[in-house]
């Protein structure tokens, strides 16, 4: 019963880079980029000054929104895309194989708002030589207020990870927040990052503490713990764990941003 203005935005890149011999230039810093819609428009496949990749290929993707009229605002995007090339792709990594496919993986993603606090993102890598799922992830997001946000995201990637990840920051009573985070590898069996924190707003100053539990390979794990005290217009004193927070629990409300900042954007550390 909504009216919406659907776009519809093919978009096509042409690249040709002719092929030179590379075999006898040492790889001090370049590695392959990660593939992704980011990736998938760019020149060169690879990062750095050592390699310069040959490329004879065209790369197609289209876009289609749905937009409210009135207000502007992006209801639904959805975008597919992939890469053809018409020749093999001969400059490699010294541990690089050489692709003989004339095409790349197809590159899907889906997202925007179920409702006013409900939003989604998603995005696909879909091997269509093998008919397999190279890598998804789907993350949801119930945010009704600045500082309320609970969030639920699986991450797959073939051979590699299947992973849960479950984050909050809430308020708990008066002036106390909860903020927290559990990320659990289903493939491995166990939990692979764990943050539990709280705040509290003293209206001129605020109390943060944190643990971060983090694991940096199968048998080890790091623990940090953070406490810091704000006080508003003047500083603090102790590690702060905002980065930290912000970077781990997607929609983090810093509690004592001022109103301007919440809905403007904060140049804050």
């Amino acid at each position: 019963g909504t009216a919406f203005r659907q776009t519809l935005e093919p978009r096509l890149k042409y690249v040709w880079i002719p092929y030179r011999r590379q075999d006898d230039i040492p790889v001090f810093d370049t590695a392959r980029y990660d593939f992704g819609f980011a990736q998938i428009f760019s020149e060169n496949r690879y990062s750095g000054s050592d390699r310069l990749a040959d490329a004879n290929q065209v790369t197609l993707a289209v876009t289609s929104r749905l937009i409210e009229p009135e207000s502007g605002a992006e209801r639904l995007r959805a975008t597919v895309g992939q890469r053809y090339h018409f020749d093999d792709q001969r400059v490699v990594l010294p541990d690089e194989r050489q692709s003989r496919s004339n095409r790349t993986d197809m590159l899907a993603a889906l997202s925007g708002r179920i409702s006013r606090t409900v939003s989604l993102d998603s995005a696909l890598q879909y091997n269509i030589d093998e008919s397999t799922t190279e890598r998804f992830n789907v993350a949801l997001r119930y945010h009704p207020d600045y500082a309320k946000v609970l969030n639920v995201g699986y991450r797959y990637s073939r051979d590699v990870l299947r992973d849960l990840d479950l984050s909050a920051q809430w308020p708990i009573a008066g002036r106390w927040y909860g903020v927290a985070r559990v990320s659990r590898s289903i493939k491995e069996e166990r939990i692979t990052e764990a943050i539990a924190g709280l705040e509290y707003d003293g209206g001129c100053w605020v109390l943060r503490t944190a643990v971060h539990r983090f694991a940096t390979n199968p048998d080890d794990v790091t623990n940090a713990l953070f406490f810091q005290l704000e006080l508003s217009g003047l500083g603090s004193l102790g590690p702060s764990p905002v980065n930290l927070l912000r970077r781990s629990v997607p929609g983090y409300g810093k509690i004592n941003d001022s109103l301007s900042d919440r809905y403007f954007g904060a140049d804050t550390p």
